[in-house]
Order: structure tokens, then sequence, then C-alpha cells
């Protein structure tokens, strides 16, 4: 319990450094803080263009596709933001971890932060552009989305600090992720729709549901794009939220005293 009003009572903190990795991020590019929305959105252009127009089983340009692979894109890079920068966020504050005392948390937090920026003004672009093409509006289905987020919060923290706190130590760590998340990626219905699983074998769909990312896309598409309601996702996105917020941050926070052996 100290532990967690020392994080609150330095929580100005860990906004300011997450505000002010925005800015050195984005202050050599004309677009800045555009660019988290360009980069999902132009792969997102490519994948619709390779499984939605060229291998289109049936889909040819279809404007919902495009609904449905945005909307898992975005998602996708939430998550994947926070693992990437959290892996790099204790080696690239090596100075202030040495000369500062705080929380360390706090950094995989700024991470949680800053992704979390991006991808609300991604959310924003979706609904200006894809919604009004579709004309697939989700209603009251849209509320779903604030307690789904806030759920997504909490995972993506979860694998923040565990990524954090393995990268420490196994430098190595950092360089393997981006090939473990686009493994990922292929693995979690983002590309593929969820129709394809009803002509699988039968392990395939029960092992598709321990993949945390299957039930916060589907959940997530509840909300954005006016799916019917599955109580099973949504018992996904908490369970998941709840076990990899307990190990990644006591794993993270047993570990913390010994980082500075590492830098």
């Amino acid at each position: 319990m100290g532990y967690l009003r020392d994080l609150w009572s330095r929580r100005e903190f860990a906004w300011y450094l997450a505000i002010s990795n925005l800015r050195a991020q984005n202050a050599t590019t004309s677009l800045g803080i555009v660019w988290w929305v360009l980069n999902p959105l132009l792969l997102t252009g490519v994948y619709f263009l390779v499984f939605g127009v060229i291998f289109s089983q049936g889909r040819r340009g279809n404007p919902e596709y495009l609904a449905y692979l945005m909307s898992g894109m975005f998602g996708f890079r939430f998550t994947s933001s926070v693992i990437q920068k959290a892996s790099n966020t204790i080696v690239s504050n090596s100075k202030l971890i040495v000369n500062m005392r705080f929380p360390r948390l706090l950094l995989p937090i700024s991470s949680i932060i800053e992704s979390a920026i991006g991808y609300v003004i991604s959310i924003m672009a979706f609904f200006a552009i894809i919604l009004p093409v579709t004309g697939n509006w989700p209603g009251w289905n849209l509320l779903y989305f604030i307690p789904i987020f806030f759920f997504h919060i909490f995972f993506s923290l979860g694998l923040g600090a565990l990524a954090a706190r393995l990268a420490v130590p196994f430098r190595d760590v950092s360089n393997l992720i981006p090939y473990l998340l686009r493994i990922w990626l292929y693995l979690s219905p983002i590309i593929w729709t969820v129709d394809l699983l009803d002509d699988v074998p039968a392990w395939v769909e029960p092992a598709m549901n321990l993949n945390p990312m299957h039930h916060f896309l589907l959940a997530y598409r509840t909300a954005l794009l006016g799916w019917e309601f599955n109580s099973v996702h949504l018992a996904g996105t908490i369970i998941s939220a709840v076990l990899f917020l307990v190990i990644g941050s006591i794993s993270f926070i047993r570990f913390e005293g010994k980082l500075v052996n590492y830098l």
C-alpha cells in the first residue's frame, strides 16, 4: 500500500515524462503525433489491398472488412506500442534511475499514457474516416468502449511492466519483441475474420480463447462496429487484465531494487 501511495503522489511525473517523450519523438517531423495514426493506417491499407482486394475471398473492396481490419489494427497497436516502449524505458532513462529515487513502475506507466494518447486520437480518426463510409454506427454499443479500454490499459500495463523487467538483465529481449509481436498479430483476429474458425479443427477455437487479444479485439468490435454483446469476450478481457497486471507489476516491483546493478 505504501508503494501505491508513492505511485499516486508522483503521478504527475509519469504524465510529464510521457508528454516530453511524445514531444521529443515528434520534434523532427512535420506531422508529429499524427504518425501514431498514420503508421497503423498505412499498414491497414497494405493488408486491405492484399487480403481485401487481391485475395478477397468474396469481400473485394468491402468497406466493412476495412472497418474490421482497422479496428483490430488500432487495438493491437496500442498494446504492441506499450510493450515496445516499456521494454526500452529503463535503459533509456538509466541516468534518471541512478540519480533519483522514485517508484520505477512510473516508467512503464508513462509508456501507457503515451500510447493511450495516440490510441484515443486513432479512434477519433476511425470515427471520422471509416464509419461514415460503412454507415454502421454502433449506437449505444459505444458505451462498452469505456470499460473495455479501462481493462485494456491494465492488461497492457502488466505486459509492459513484464517486458521492462525482462529487458534489463536480458538486453536481447528488446530485439526479440518485434518478432513476437508480429507472430501475435497473425494469431489474432485482425487480418483474418472470425468466420474462418467455422472450418477449422475443433481444438482451434478453444485454443484461440487462450489468446487475450482475441477477446479484446472482439470486445472492441462490439463497441465500435455494433456487434452483438458477448459475455465470454468481456469476461476474457477482465480475467486477462487482472492476471497480467498482477503478474507484471509484482514481477517488476520485486526486481526494482536490482535495476541499478544492470545499468
